[in-house]
C-alpha cells in the first residue's frame, strides 16, 4: 500500500512539474547572439515548414540583404555585419507558413582597439630607464622616446619582445621623459617611467 501511495505522489509530482514548464513561456523558436564584433549567429530551433526568409534593413526600413533558406532540420546561420556602416540595423525572420517570427534589433558600433602589446618602464639609476615590450601580435612598433614634448629618440622593432635600457647623461633629470609606443596603424599608448 504504502508503495503504491508513493508512485501515486510521484507521478503527481511529476506532472505538476510538466504541466508547470507547458504553461510558461514557450521557448523561443529563433534566437540572435553576438559571437564576434560585428558577427552574429542566428538559431532557428524547430524543424520549419517551408522557406524561412531572413531579411537585414536598414534604418530607413530598406532590405540591404536577403537570405532565402531551404532546410528540413534545425539549422543555425553565421552573418558577419562588419562591412556595414555603423548604425542600428533590423534582422527580420519570417516563416512561409507562421509569418514574421522575430525582428532582432542590433547597433553597430565602433569596437575599442586593444592594443598589440604590452610594455612597462622602470628607472634603474638617475640616469638610465629601462623598458620591456611584449609585442602581442608581433607586426612592427614603432618607440618614441620625448623630453617634455621634444622628441629625443625614435626606433622600430617586430620581435616578439623588445628590452633595453636607455641611458640620458645628457639630461638633467628623468622627470620630463616619456615613452611612446605606436603601431602601424597609429594606434599608439604613452608610458610614463616608474
Amino acid at each position: 500500500m504504502r508503495l503504491i501511495i508513493a508512485t501515486i505522489v510521484a507521478l503527481s509530482v511529476t506532472f505538476s512539474s510538466f504541466a508547470g514548464t507547458q504553461a510558461g513561456t514557450p521557448d523561443p523558436v529563433v534566437t540572435l547572439k553576438k559571437v564576434g564584433s560585428n558577427k552574429y549567429q542566428l538559431k532557428y530551433l524547430s524543424v520549419p515548414e517551408g522557406k524561412v526568409v531572413v531579411s537585414i534593413k536598414n534604418q530607413q526600413n530598406v532590405t540591404i540583404y536577403k537570405d532565402v533558406i531551404e532546410a528540413e532540420k534545425v539549422f543555425f546561420r553565421n552573418y558577419d555585419l562588419g562591412k556595414l556602416d555603423l548604425g542600428t540595423y533590423s534582422i527580420q525572420v519570417m516563416d512561409a507558413n507562421l509569418g514574421k517570427l522575430e525582428d532582432f534589433q542590433v547597433s553597430l558600433v565602433r569596437e575599442p582597439q586593444a592594443p598589440g602589446f604590452l610594455a612597462d618602464t622602470r628607472l634603474i639609476s638617475d640616469t638610465t630607464i629601462a623598458l620591456l615590450v611584449n609585442n602581442l601580435d608581433k607586426k612592427e612598433k614603432t618607440i618614441r622616446i620625448y623630453e617634455g614634448s621634444e622628441l629625443i629618440h625614435q626606433e622600430r622593432f617586430s620581435e616578439a619582445t623588445f628590452g633595453k635600457k636607455f641611458n640620458f647623461k645628457h639630461l638633467r633629470t628623468l622627470k620630463n621623459v616619456s615613452f611612446e609606443i605606436v603601431d602601424e596603424t597609429g594606434f599608439g599608448k604613452f608610458l610614463s617611467v616608474r
